[in-house]
């Protein structure tokens, strides 16, 4: 046991300190406020199993407090994901299992040692740490999945909020994030079986569990730390006026949002999202959104893009960027890589950009 307690040492003051550098953030998000509180409790677990490993030997040695971490999971998800107010005061009734064996922990009225676990013997602690094994795994597959429902459903409407495409918008981390603790968690978990029907390992599998523990808590804290807040949220207006105004409002609000397409080219921004342009507009998100999916018949992603594609065209027919390469034509056109350029582009043209430029340098040699 004395081997593990490093990784115990090492997981307290990571999990805290993450949290306080989480804390110290930016422009912090209530999903950054919550990943304070998850690593906080990560840092809680971490400290509970060396207090039960080396001083307080009497503690019940189950899983008791990763119980929550399917529901912060979910929690977390939701908090980046959603483009409305999202209250997490019913986060309680989802951590009814931690609660429960918190319980069973303070009624059972003598120490719990998964230790002396056998499964042939089918004694009340064995059945327990079956039960406690068994609701673990059950818990972190529903808000596993739960969660990456709702990035699905994030990145579906991606288009509607953004003009470019990253792995911190798309949440691709919280996936394989996602992926890795369900794999990591469910390994640990066999091997517990294996060990409490064998035992074949010279180690406790929840040491092997709390190593994992220790990369997904370094994994979350990096990639959380670097997260941005996606959405600003709005209370949507809801004005009551004729279907007469609501047109002359509708054209005069187009107007002025292609003047300042043209004018300004905000679209030059490679990160540019509905929430920038509004705030430059003086005008809600909603505005925007509305005029484009009802007027336009298009999300804001192919509205912006369709802008950029056309600085491209100007500057891979025009002499004077002859010196540029393709992929300096791309990012000062306001793309954020050479394969959305490329694609998008010829999605557009037909052609990529550089059979397009080919094609007007050749067609443009026969008209001289």
């Amino acid at each position: 046991m004395n081997n593990v307690l490093p990784i115990y040492h090492i997981g307290l003051i990571q999990a805290w300190f993450a949290a306080l550098l989480v804390y110290r953030k930016p422009n912090k998000g209530a999903a950054d406020k919550l990943l304070v509180i998850w690593l906080i409790v990560i840092g809680i677990e971490m400290l509970y199993s060396l207090l039960n490993a080396k001083y307080l030997t009497w503690l019940p040695d189950l899983i008791i407090i990763p119980l929550s971490y399917g529901p912060f999971l979910f929690f977390y998800t939701k908090l980046l994901t959603s483009k409305k107010t999202v209250t997490i005061r019913n986060i309680h009734r989802h951590l009814i299992p931690v609660y429960l064996f918190i319980l069973i922990a303070v009624f059972w009225g003598k120490p719990i040692d998964i230790n002396s676990v056998n499964f042939f013997s089918k004694g009340p602690i064995t059945w327990l740490a079956i039960l406690n094994f068994t609701l673990f795994l059950l818990v972190i597959v529903y808000y596993w999945r739960a969660s990456l429902k709702l990035i699905r459903k994030h990145n579906h409407t991606l288009g509607d909020h953004f003009s470019y495409r990253s792995e911190t918008i798309m949440l691709n981390w919280l996936k394989t994030t996602a992926i890795w603790i369900l794999s990591g968690f469910f390994a640990s978990g066999i091997t517990f079986i294996i060990f409490s029907t064998q035992n074949i390992f010279p180690f406790n599998p929840i040491e092997l569990f709390h190593l994992g523990l220790l990369v997904f808590t370094f994994s979350i804290s990096y990639y959380g730390i670097h997260q941005p807040v996606l959405y600003q949220h709005q209370k949507p207006k809801q004005l009551q006026v004729s279907d007469e105004a609501q047109e002359k409002k509708l054209q005069k609000f187009g107007d002025l949002l292609y003047e300042h397409m043209v004018k300004n080219k905000p679209y030059l921004n490679n990160e540019l999202t509905i929430q920038d342009l509004a705030d430059q507009l003086k005008v809600s998100t909603q505005e925007i959104s509305n005029y484009l999916n009802k007027e336009l018949g298009v999300n804001f992603f192919n509205y912006i893009n369709s802008f950029r594609i056309e600085e491209a065209k100007q500057r891979l027919t025009n002499p004077a960027f002859d010196y540029e390469t393709l992929l300096g034509i791309a990012y000062d056109s306001g793309f954020n890589s050479k394969t959305s350029f490329n694609t998008l582009f010829k999605k557009e043209t037909g052609m990529t950009p550089s059979e397009y430029k080919k094609a007007f340098r050749s067609s443009t040699k026969k008209s001289t």
